[in-house]
């Protein structure tokens, strides 16, 4: 395997446990949100905007690192 192979799938690695962490990162805070009630809490269309752009982010880097790992 030549070295830019072996670069671009640690990256990929790298990248996807990263995303990995994010994601149980934001689970965890989510359900510690849900258990105290915090006073300045965002409206629906802003927490909806919000949680779509994360998703939609963390959608792209699942798929980018494991397409870095799996295509090279």
């Amino acid at each position: 395997m030549d070295l830019p192979s072996i670069l671009a799938k640690t990256a990929g690695v790298i990248l996807f446990a990263w995303t990995g962490r994010s994601i149980y990162k934001h689970v965890k805070e989510k359900q510690a949100a849900r258990k105290i009630q915090k006073a300045d809490t965002q409206s629906l269309s802003e927490s909806f905007l919000n949680n779509l752009l994360l998703y939609l982010w963390l959608a792209f880097m699942v798929a980018f690192s494991v397409g870095m790992f799996v295509n090279n």
